[in-house]
């Protein structure tokens, strides 16, 4: 008996020296001003348009750019704890948490696990960023303070779901591709919302009603299929680039009265797709951090809301007429150490290009089209590297962007261009082993 538990003592302290764990922390803070009185900081949620991240539902959330809109002053944005862990060649993952200090919430951002297969192959499952894109970038580890804004206005901030990643990662010809595919669970609020039906619901007008929206299974209701490829022209240069697409089974959406806007309360139930399409250019002068380190990248999104009316409090005669939604974004940035511990940063995003509501013919009722204008944001950034746990960052950010205002007291809403400046003075502390980043 004593010889069966030494051999399970021994067997035990084996499986827990093979187990590698690796914990990281991150806290980022932010000293926010703007040249619009500190109101600037949600104009982009606030924003008009077919995007639905400014959604009437109380299932909205900020997605994955921890913490949203900002307000004037000092805030403490986020703090990110977690741990990657390795037991195994063969078997890894990684758990981590995000807690909004001043809100009090706390979310499980990402908890999943990972096992290699041969042939360069690999299975990853659990709640995970999906690879779309851009999409899976932290923002301890952008390049800027805000939110990269096509993803910010398309994406809810980030596209983070429970899940499934199949991915092959060969070398072919002297490039190294990464191929892919995701099933993935919805409730994203700018490609797979999720609204419940309703019993007696109270209109925004006083009225009465029961919305009916339709029921799909929760898994798989998005799937994405992607290839990335990298190839070193050089020692010193590499070209990358990528497309992605992206499907939703079911996308719903429930919007309020807003005179000027919408006239009245409807909901929408249909499906939704998206494209990405990126490419990158980096020079390297020498190790990280050498002078003259400089990275051009580019990405194009397209998204594409296949809906039909199921809800209006004031013509229900419109049910099943369809609503084809149609906006695209894109966004140029490039980066150049200009001494050891500094980086400059240049970025120009567009949302809006294409921004159109479609209402196709169908009897008896006319083809109608509403054109909405775009966004445009100009940044520069310049950030300081004091130490490995500490980077300080100035950064400053020129806006155009079209916000729903009563500009003369007569209760409706009408769309009012504001152009504007924000100011962001950021901190961020790091603990981690410099193995998490996972840029594309």
């Amino acid at each position: 008996m004593k010889g069966k538990i030494a051999s399970g003592l021994l067997l035990l302290s084996a499986n827990a020296s093979a187990l590698e764990l690796e914990p990281m922390l991150y806290v980022d803070s932010v000293l926010y001003g703007d040249s619009e009185g500190g109101d600037a900081g949600n104009y982009a949620s606030e924003s008009l348009g077919v995007y639905n991240v400014h959604s009437d539902s109380e299932a909205g959330h900020e997605g994955h750019s921890h913490g949203g809109g900002l307000e004037q002053g000092l805030h403490l944005r986020s703090i990110e704890a977690g741990l990657t862990w390795e037991a195994s060649d063969k078997l890894d993952g990684r758990i981590k948490g995000v807690i909004l200090p001043e809100t009090g919430e706390a979310e499980l951002e990402e908890a999943w696990a990972r096992y290699h297969l041969p042939a360069n192959t690999s299975i990853k499952a659990g709640k995970l960023l999906s690879a779309f894109g851009a999409n899976n970038i932290h923002p301890h580890e952008a390049d800027f303070v805000q939110q990269n804004l096509p993803m910010q206005m398309l994406l809810d901030g980030g596209l983070v779901e429970k899940g499934i990643q199949l991915e092959w990662q060969p070398d072919i010809a002297g490039t190294h591709l990464t191929t892919g595919v995701e099933l993935l669970d919805g409730g994203n609020r700018g490609i797979a919302a999720k609204e419940a039906s309703v019993t007696a619901y109270l209109t925004s007008k006083g009225g009465i009603a029961d919305i009916n929206f339709p029921e799909k299974p929760d898994f798989p209701q998005v799937s994405h299929v992607y290839l990335k490829a990298e190839k070193d022209l050089n020692e010193k240069n590499t070209l990358s680039g990528g497309v992605s697409y992206l499907k939703s089974s079911q996308h719903q959406e429930l919007h309020q009265y807003h005179p000027g806007i919408n006239e009245a309360d409807h909901g929408l139930s249909g499906k939704a797709k998206m494209w990405s399409a990126s490419a990158a250019y980096a020079h390297a002068a020498g190790k990280a951090g050498d002078v003259g380190n400089f990275k051009v990248e580019g990405e194009y999104l397209y998204q594409n809301k296949a809906l039909t009316l199921n809800f209006h409090e004031d013509k229900p005669n419109l049910l099943g007429q369809p609503r084809d939604l149609h906006v695209d974004a894109y966004s140029v940035q490039g980066t150049y150490q200009i001494a050891p511990k500094w980086q400059v940063g240049l970025r120009h995003e567009r949302v809006g290009g294409t921004h159109e509501a479609r209402r196709p013919s169908v009897a008896p009722f006319p083809t109608q089209t509403s054109y909405f204008n775009d966004m445009k944001r100009n940044t520069v950034a310049a950030t300081w590297q004091a130490a490995k746990q500490h980077q300080l960052r100035l950064e400053i950010a020129h806006n155009n962007v079209d916000v729903g205002e009563d500009t003369n007291g007569d209760g409706r809403t009408e769309a009012v261009n504001k152009t504007f400046d924000q100011f962001m003075l950021q901190y961020q502390w790091r603990l981690d082993s410099g193995h998490e980043h996972h840029k594309h």
